[in-house]
């Protein structure tokens, strides 16, 4: 146990790690260290109150700063490595501030998120943690590096991936939907484009059910009534249209009477329990809580028509290095690919990464939790190359129902050309 302790240590000190799952308030963004972003001036903070529409679907706005967008430049978007300051909220999700170090012009930064089963892609141990990591090895010759992140939440993320600081990156498709669109409940004064970011490859499939009360029975019970997502997860709406349509319902941007609103998850949940929404897709510690108080799973995540192969976490480069770069695009892939096939066969991220996400959450977070009491087989489904058939779902719902602010195509937002080159 000690040693496990200790390389969870040594780890957290080798590994950039940051930030929490979901969203929370902040006032401001600090001068802080590592070269980030300076303090507004005359910042306004909005109630969680306000709203707009998407199509149909209610957005509340979250609880945040609003920044001016000419205090933070957008990356170069030039091919090579961002080289602007990181984006930093004066207050970290979580109990713990996380700063990122300066980097060189010449080093790729790799974000990774944590998934349902609240671990990291575990693709990143053989990347990056195992004996110094395949991709630095794998990037030698060429003179660049590479580095991982371990971040999440909203506040940070987000800001983040607008102006293009991180290069690549293991991203929820929750995230992406909502980075796509431009219809942002929080900081979309700082949203720039949607499409600087392209999947190229998957990390692991997941999902989130859907949780309602003990009056409705059946998918039809819903007809008229009004369903929760947490934060503008505008997938999720894609696959609850789906579902419906297989009784004959749609929601109401779709045309149909089945109402959607989205928001913090802590509004949607407060609108659960009061009964102003009569279902919600609720993941992690939120379903936990909604089981304990007598709330049901209606729809498991593997019933919305797609099985077990449902992205939840992909992987994303900016476009830009896609085009100036595509041989470490490919390397990068490949790497993922061996990464994935590794972990599924030989398992050895275990021990390390486990003890690394249980650290993190207690240190950083202050929300203790024990991995291997999670189902992780249903919650973290390994899987390196992502199901088309639910991106192209998702993006023709999208696009359909007019909720890109900037009307893009399928094949500016998805590139699996790098998937098909790999060697198995």
């Amino acid at each position: 146990m000690k040693n496990t302790i200790r390389a969870a240590l040594a780890l957290a000190a080798a590994i950039v790690l940051a930030g929490a799952v979901g969203c929370a308030p902040t006032v401001g963004s600090g001068a802080g260290s590592g070269g980030s972003t300076p303090t507004p001036p005359g910042s306004i903070t909005p109630t969680s109150t306000s709203s707009f529409l998407v199509g149909r679907t209610e957005v509340f706005n979250h609880v945040t700063t609003v920044y001016d967008p000419a205090l933070y430049p957008k990356a170069a978007m030039d091919g090579e490595p961002s080289t602007i300051p990181f984006f930093k909220p004066v207050k970290d999700e979580g109990v713990v501030n996380r700063d990122y170090p300066a980097y060189d012009a010449k080093t790729f930064k790799f974000l990774a998120l944590p998934g349902a089963a609240m671990i990291f892609p575990p693709q990143g141990y053989d990347m990056f943690v195992k004996d110094g990591g395949t991709v630095n090895a794998a990037l030698a010759a060429s003179g660049y590096k590479a580095v991982e992140i371990r971040d999440s939440g909203h506040i940070k993320i987000l800001p983040n991936l607008y102006l293009g600081y991180y290069d690549f990156a293991w991203v929820s498709v929750n995230v992406l939907a909502e980075y796509w669109s431009g219809n942002e409940s929080m900081n979309r004064e700082l949203w720039r484009d949607g499409n600087d970011y392209v999947i190229v490859a998957n990390a692991f499939n997941g999902g989130v059910s859907l949780m309602t009360t003990s009056t409705v029975a059946s998918m039809k019970d819903l007809a008229g009534k009004k369903v929760g997502v947490m934060n503008p997860a505008f997938n999720m709406e894609a696959i609850l249209n789906k579902k419906l349509s297989t009784v004959g319902l749609a929601t109401e941007s779709a045309g149909g009477n089945v109402a959607v609103e989205t928001g913090a998850p802590g509004l949607v949940m407060n609108d659960m329990m009061a009964g102003k929404v009569q279902a919600v897709f609720a993941w992690g510690a939120y379903a936990a809580s909604l089981r304990k108080a007598g709330f049901k799973e209606l729809i498991p995540w593997q019933d919305y028509g797609y099985g077990e192969r449902l992205p939840y976490e992909v992987l994303v480069v900016r476009r830009d290095i896609l085009k100036k770069h595509p041989e470490i695009v490919q390397k990068v892939v490949q790497l993922n690919y061996d990464a994935t096939k590794r972990a599924l066969s030989v398992g050895d991220y275990k021990a390390s990464e486990y003890a690394s996400a249980e650290y993190y959450w207690d240190y950083y977070m202050g929300s203790p939790r024990k991995v291997a009491d999670l189902n992780l087989p249903m919650l973290m489904n390994l899987d390196a190359s992502p199901n088309e058939a639910y991106l192209r779902d998702v993006y023709d719902f999208m696009s359909k129902y007019k909720y890109f602010k900037t009307p893009y195509k399928y094949d500016e937002l998805v590139d699996l050309s790098f998937l098909s080159k790999v060697k198995k």
